[in-house]
């Protein structure tokens, strides 16, 4: 039977070795968070901006509504009434608010978990 003998002087890993791995993950590490980070914010914009699209989509849809139920152009608070309420399209995720503006209805959306993701669109009457 033969016998293999470790030398237990060159069995692990150098210290030198070791360091110089601990570096390379340091480094990639310092470059990879900040992207990461960067991408989830970016998503979450984007799908705030998704979010408000929906919200203005659903005023058009309102406006057509009351303009068909009432047999005239609707004014900006009708259309911003008719599509707030129980009419809103609050998920989960985001929560609307309408209301008449200049020119138009504002449409409101802000994330329902940081309410600091708000923002605000004007939708124009045809």
């Amino acid at each position: 039977m033969t016998t293999v003998r470790v030398d237990s002087a060159r069995a692990g890993f150098t210290l030198i070795e070791v360091i110089a791995v601990l570096v390379i993950l340091a480094v990639l590490a310092a470059v990879a968070i900040p992207r990461y980070v960067s991408l989830i914010d970016d998503a979450r914009t984007q799908a705030l901006e998704g979010a408000v699209a929906a919200g203005l989509s659903h005023v058009s849809m309102a406006y057509g509504r009351e303009a068909l139920r009432l047999g005239r152009e609707p004014t900006a608070g009708e259309v911003a009434t008719a599509s707030g309420g129980a009419n809103a399209p609050n998920s989960a995720d985001y929560e609307f608010r309408f209301e008449e503006a200049t020119g138009g209805v504002d449409v409101i959306v802000w994330e329902v978990d940081d309410a600091t993701m708000t923002t605000t669109r004007l939708w124009r009457m045809p």
